[in-house]
């Protein structure tokens, strides 16, 4: 099996022969309507097989199948992948005892932060065919090198609101359906013009008990060494704030939650911060 560089691209692989109709071809890679959304169901049959919950659909590449089984040089003709792989994945091939197919598949690795990994032990067929395994393809697929920042809105300020009344604000509610007339939109989603935001998005650490210069700020409540930190400082000393105590921010137009939208005009308050704008950290 091929060693893949983990600094290049690489694509997961799978050859075998299948002759089911294309409908039924297709279902395999397709999401199940009504699926559970509760991070235990995987979204469709490909995913169940190699031990995923999700796949980005634009990174599997499902070329039509032939009408008959070909000779396996063929099949691996279609494949992009750098040539010198081409002998490896014939190799293995024929190891799993593949000499001639009619599919192929495979799924591009190109982001680190999103990447698949084929669960092992590995099936005996996921669609009726097998898994070859990994192989370069930096020279077929563009590298998407791990970035992990983000735009973020950011909010600057003082509240010195007891702990518990500050969260408050945050408090999303669990006991009711979104959309129900008995559900309570939160303090942050009624001021950005929202009813719901994911968790996993926002920040709001514990204000600091004492205002101090906003650079000591983002040391202290974000991070320390930010690219943009003299930038934060010049927006907030535009807008008057020159001291805080607390900080918010949420990613901004994440491909993960393109639901949240930041409402114009913007508030003169955010639980008692203002809105400074969108930076990357």
């Amino acid at each position: 099996m091929s060693k893949v560089d983990l600094n290049k691209v690489a694509i997961q692989l799978w050859i075998g022969n299948n002759f089911s109709s294309d409908e039924e071809y297709q279902h395999y890679f397709e999401e199940i309507e009504d699926m559970p959304f509760d991070l235990v169901t995987p979204s469709c049959l490909f995913c169940a097989d190699i031990g995923e919950l999700v796949y980005m659909t634009n990174r599997l590449v499902v070329p039509d199948r032939l009408s008959s089984p070909q000779d396996i040089n063929l099949i691996i003709d279609k494949i992009e992948v750098n040539e010198s792989e081409k002998k490896k994945i014939r190799e293995q091939c024929i190891k799993l005892g593949i000499t001639t197919a009619n599919a192929v598949f495979w799924y591009v690795n190109n982001d680190y932060s999103l990447n698949l990994e084929v669960q092992k032990p590995y099936k005996e067929n996921y669609n009726g065919l097998k898994y070859i395994g990994e192989f370069n393809a930096d020279t077929k697929y563009p590298f998407n090198a791990f970035d992990p920042t983000s735009d973020s809105h950011l909010w600057i300020g003082t509240n010195h609101m007891p702990l518990d009344e500050f969260n408050q604000y945050f408090e999303l509610d669990f006991t009711e359906e979104l959309g129900s007339p008995e559900y309570k939109i939160c303090g942050f989603c009624k001021d950005t013009g929202n009813e719901w935001y994911d968790e996993d998005f926002i920040g709001y650490p514990e204000p600091l008990k004492e205002e101090v210069d906003i650079a000591t700020l983002v040391d202290q409540l974000i991070t320390t060494d930010l690219d943009c930190k003299n930038q934060i400082v010049q927006t907030c000393n535009k807008l008057g704030i020159t001291k805080a105590n607390a900080v918010i921010w949420y990613t901004a137009e994440s491909k993960y939650d393109s639901d949240f939208k930041l409402q114009k005009p913007y508030k003169d308050s955010y639980n008692g911060l203002k809105y400074i704008g969108v930076f990357k950290f």
